[in-house]
């Protein structure tokens, strides 16, 4: 069994507003999350000093702490020095958090500026007694590079955890890694692909913090990222309790935690490819040797073979692609073309999904397209997306799911935007019956969770597959609830996102091993052995 020591960088527990119904929220909630993943320690902030008032919030942690002393360590919150309420000088400030042993603070976006005419002196305490600092990424508004750039410019010495910030931000986040030895980050929400592997070889392993933002994600989604990341054994401790503990001057748990062996994940834990048969139903693909998609989005190695390989090391066996530019830019055919030529390279390992896009394409190219890809190609999956800007249920797209429900094809059907919500999926099943209708992201969010599971209910034909950055703590388990464990099923949405998260989100749910094993593979296979025998065999002429 792995000795390898998680140490939490990012946790909250306490009340919070607009917190959903379901979501957890409480110390034992967190104590139990922490050892369903087997993490040994957190960092923890209190909820009501980032909603209510910092010193009566901070106050309340301390009850919190004592529930589980030497693996619940406090974070205060503050407020600039000097401020009604708050420590009126620097030694006030660090005599207290002395007496608390609280060694790292959270500075929470709100009613104060960081300019140095208003935060600078607490900056400048924070900086002489190094204190780790944590920030969220939303401090700088549209402009991340330039805000945290200056501040970081101006306090060289402050130790500076980023938090919050996501895939998107890469091309700022990145620059400002290169630029500021005192940033560090952590990669609860930051799912960027290969981005341990990426950043361990830009800027050592020195800046890098394991985190989960629990109670709200999954733990075992974040330790997954870790376990799996193709780095040196030693730079692995570091990232996963070391460098923080090194950032808190020796604080931290004593010992790795551990519960009793699981089937799955006896291999995970390792870092080992999992014998546990993995299909990905939801992931994209850039052209070959594409590393980025538009200005925002980076994705390393994000082409069929680049991604190929990260799932070979953490044993996803076969993955369902559609392009990134036919749903995304809107670029239907060359971006079948991509896939296509993935199909051919790969065989078996990859299953194809097509886009037709009423928007850029007659009505005739629509149907030579669908002959091409589905009857001649031995494509199986139906993907329309939001930025065409159209509702599913339009005459538009009718062909194409007539052509589906006759060859028992499935459709992933991202239902935000205009284009008729989760009810539409649910008529869609009633009017095409045998056509699979899998919405995709559905454990993005309490609501959004409840009103897929509603449909799937109402409708046997539609699925939930669950990929979001949001990783959702227990979602996978109440949409296992709610519906049954024969209709949920594992997607990744990479190379957009790292496979690794999503696919720790499952791994470590709290369910049974043979629900787990169904959302993994069983589920989509059940689809795709619907699909008609002669697209199937097509597709295996094809490839073989």
């Amino acid at each position: 069994m792995s000795d390898l020591l998680y140490f939490d960088c990012h946790a909250v527990i306490g009340q919070r507003p607009m917190k959903p119904r379901r979501a957890r929220w409480s110390t034992e909630h967190l104590l139990e999350d922490m050892d369903l993943a087997e993490i040994s320690g957190a960092l923890v902030v209190h909820g009501v000093a980032r909603s209510y008032d910092v010193r009566y919030g901070n106050e309340r942690l301390k009850a919190e702490l004592e529930k589980a002393p030497g693996r619940l360590f406090g974070v205060w919150c503050i407020v600039p020095i000097r401020e009604p309420g708050f420590y009126q000088s620097g030694d006030e400030m660090v005599r207290a958090m002395e007496g608390a042993d609280i060694r790292a603070v959270r500075v929470m976006p709100g009613g104060f500026s960081l300019a140095p005419e208003v935060m600078g002196e607490t900056f400048e305490v924070l900086q002489h007694h190094e204190v780790l600092t944590l920030l969220e990424v939303g401090w700088s508004g549209a402009d991340i590079f330039s805000f945290f750039h200056d501040l970081l410019s101006r306090y060289p010495r402050l130790p500076v955890l980023m938090t919050h910030h996501t895939w998107s931000q890469q091309r700022h986040i990145h620059r400002l890694m290169a630029l500021h030895d005192n940033l560090h980050i952590e990669f609860s929400a930051y799912q960027i692909n290969r981005g341990v592997e990426q950043y361990v070889a830009d800027f050592g392993d020195e800046r890098l913090l394991f985190g989960t933002e629990m109670t709200e994600r999954s733990p075992g989604a974040a330790r997954t990222f870790i376990d799996y990341a193709q780095i040196p054994e030693a730079s692995r401790r570091k990232v996963a309790g070391e460098n923080l503990r090194r950032l808190l001057k020796g604080q931290g748990p004593g010992k790795a935690a551990q519960r009793e062996d699981d089937p799955i994940l006896i291999e995970a834990r390792e870092g080992r490819p999992l014998s546990v048969p993995v299909i990905d139903a939801h992931a994209h693909v850039l052209h070959e040797k594409g590393q980025s998609a538009g200005l925002n989005y980076i994705m390393y190695d994000g082409d069929a073979e680049g991604m190929l390989e990260v799932n070979h090391w953490c044993g996803i066996d076969r993955i369902a692609m559609m392009s990134w530019n036919g749903p995304v830019c809107t670029d239907a055919q060359d971006g079948n073309e991509i896939v296509w030529r993935a199909m051919q390279r790969f065989g078996d390992e990859v299953i194809g999904v097509a886009v037709i896009d009423p928007t850029h394409m007659t009505r005739e190219e629509m149907d030579a397209e669908i002959r091409l890809r589905y009857l001649e190609q031995g494509f199986v999956g139906m993907k329309p997306y939001v930025r065409m800007n159209m509702n599913y249920e339009d005459e538009a797209f009718m062909p194409w799911w007539e052509f589906g429900n006759e060859h028992r094809l499935y459709g992933l059907m991202h239902v935000a935007g205009h284009t008729g919500g989760v009810a539409g999926v649910g008529r869609l099943a009633e009017r095409f019956p045998e056509v699979s209708w899998v919405i995709p992201h559905a454990g993005s969010s309490w609501p959004f969770a409840e009103e897929v599971a509603a449909c799937i209910r109402e409708h046997p034909n539609v699925y939930a597959e669950i990929t979001y950055t949001a990783v959702t703590n227990r979602s996978v388990e109440f949409l296992v609830e709610a519906t049954d464990d024969a209709h949920v099923i594992f997607g990744s949405d990479a190379p957009m996102r790292d496979p690794r998260q999503q696919l720790g989100w499952v791994l470590w749910a709290d369910l049974p091993v043979e629900s787990r094993k169904k959302i993994l593979r069983e589920n989509f296979q059940r689809i795709l052995d619907r699909v008609d025998p002669q697209i199937a065999e097509r597709r295996l002429r094809n490839v073989d």
